[in-house]
């Protein structure tokens, strides 16, 4: 390609920043409404951990609908943008005229590069079962539908409803849509895998303490006290909630919180425990409606009874003497 048609191919990337920047706003703020939202109203039989009062809801879904309008209404209004660059900027004799369409069937080329952080973000948040992570599952979700949803349009729109620009018939610009492709291509997969890297692979490597890896109990398996588990059991006593001493409970949230999980025949007890008021609230939505029912915590797992830990919440209604004896998990969400 000649110098000249390249420095074209470069202006013209100004309206494929245009169509795709605001199509990225839309998809990644609403995907963050919907993630508040499953946070707001309880999702996979959790409770609300968020009121309607929450202002990232109402900024996420503001922002996300204006980018959603303007980006639905170039598609259903195709319009023809034209961008004069100088003369000097082309190598030209004149000042260049370049056209593009708002949109076109092979704008999809532009929609598809959305795919990438949505098909990861969207088994991200499948992988999860834990009420904390209800807003990555409604932003995984919804990222992937909003990214379906704007070559769906754009294709439907176009052949189906006959939104086009009959009146002047402009060149498909090829060139330009590759060059956005080597350009942006990698970055997506780069941030992708950051994000993934940092948010979700660190959940994926840690060790998990079930019924079948815990056979024994932590006796049995002193290799889990080496660092922090994902341990999942069936609960068998909902959270009790401790240290406020006298303290008005409507005022002043608990310090500390324990449920108890059963691991098994013959794997013994492990005791839960949040021991910091944000995490007592959170083991409590954890714990909700979940009685014999399956339940897994992130934490570091230790031996009961232990002296260091002899006032633990709740551990008098739990027996240190069954066959596999008790442990203790400590919430503790692991990083990388």
């Amino acid at each position: 390609m000649e110098p000249r048609q390249l420095l074209k191919c470069f202006w013209q990337l100004l309206h494929v920043l245009r169509i795709a920047g605001v199509q990225t706003l839309a998809v990644i703020f609403v995907s963050a409404a919907f993630g508040r939202l499953a946070l707001m109203i309880g999702a996979r039989g959790c409770g609300a951990s968020v009121g309607w009062y929450d202002l990232y809801f109402w900024i996420f879904l503001a922002v996300g609908l204006i980018a959603t309008f303007i980006s639905l209404y170039y598609i259903f209004r195709p319009s023809v943008w034209i961008v004069t660059v100088e003369r000097r900027l082309v190598m030209s004799t004149t000042d260049a005229s370049l056209p593009f369409y708002s949109t076109s069937p092979v704008f999809v080329f532009l929609d598809a590069v959305l795919f990438i952080p949505a098909f990861a973000l969207l088994q991200a948040g499948r992988s999860e079962s834990m009420c904390q992570f209800n807003s990555e599952w409604a932003f995984g979700w919804a990222f992937f539908l909003m990214a379906v949803l704007f070559p769906l349009v754009r294709t439907v729109s176009w052949f189906g409803l006959k939104r086009q620009i009959d009146a002047r018939r402009i060149e498909i610009p090829w060139a330009t849509l590759i060059m956005w492709w080597v350009l942006v291509v990698p970055i997506t997969v780069y941030l992708t895998f950051t994000y993934l890297d940092k948010n979700v692979f660190p959940r994926l490597r840690v060790p998990v303490v079930n019924e079948l890896t815990f056979k024994g109990g932590l006796k049995q398996n002193p290799r889990f006290m080496a660092g922090i588990v994902r341990v999942q059991g069936k609960l068998v006593r909902e959270i009790a909630k401790c240290g406020l001493f006298g303290k008005d409970p409507e005022k002043s949230p608990y310090p500390s919180g324990t449920v108890l999980l059963d691991m098994g025949k013959g794997n013994g007890q492990i005791m839960v425990k949040a021991n910091r008021p944000h995490l007592v609230d959170q083991l409590e939505i954890e714990a909700e409606n979940k009685k014999d029912k399956y339940f897994e915590a992130f934490g570091r797992l230790t031996s009961l009874p232990n002296p260091a830990k002899k006032l633990v919440c709740g551990i008098g209604k739990a027996d240190d003497e069954q066959k596999g004896g008790l442990a203790l998990l400590e919430i503790e969400m692991p990083i990388d």
